[in-house]
């Protein structure tokens, strides 16, 4: 035989006792014995792929209460809204009204048909406004006091 047969002979024999068998299966647990779940705490507590090593936030399970059918609640209708009339801006396309919060003194702009605290807006002349709600009914003149 030659130098070259040799050679390849060898690289042969070595590539056959080393590989050893191909196996597609998994280790079975007997392989790791050592490996059990308690000994396993720091990987749980210390997860090696998320960025702070901190284990995920569980949310505990919070009992919601079951809901209230509608009619078993009675609606209380709210306080009529402490405002004052101050003005009444008209246009050809809409009409606005000013009304002066009495507690803070702040003006709100409101346009015919919008809500201001559950209730519902309605401008009746170029004086007043009323404001509905549940069938309930404030109305605001301008330059009159709170009622």
């Amino acid at each position: 035989m030659t130098a070259l047969s040799d050679a390849r002979l060898s690289v042969l024999i070595a590539v056959v006792l080393f590989a050893g068998p191909a196996s597609s299966q998994s280790p079975s647990p007997d392989e790791a014995p050592w490996a059990t779940l308690d000994k396993l705490e720091a990987t749980r507590l210390h997860p090696l792929f998320t960025p702070t090593r901190r284990p995920p936030v569980v949310d505990e399970a919070v009992d919601t209460p079951a809901p209230v059918a509608a009619a078993d609640v009675e609606t209380v209708p709210d306080a009529p809204p402490q405002l004052k009339l101050v003005g009444i801006i008209s246009t050809t396309d809409s009409r606005q009204a000013l009304l002066q919060d009495a507690a803070s003194g702040q003006i709100h702009r409101l346009k015919d048909g919008e809500k201001y605290r559950n209730w519902n807006l309605s401008i009746v002349d170029s004086r007043t406004v009323a404001f509905e709600q549940s069938g309930r009914r404030q109305d605001y003149k301008m330059f009159l006091p709170i009622q």
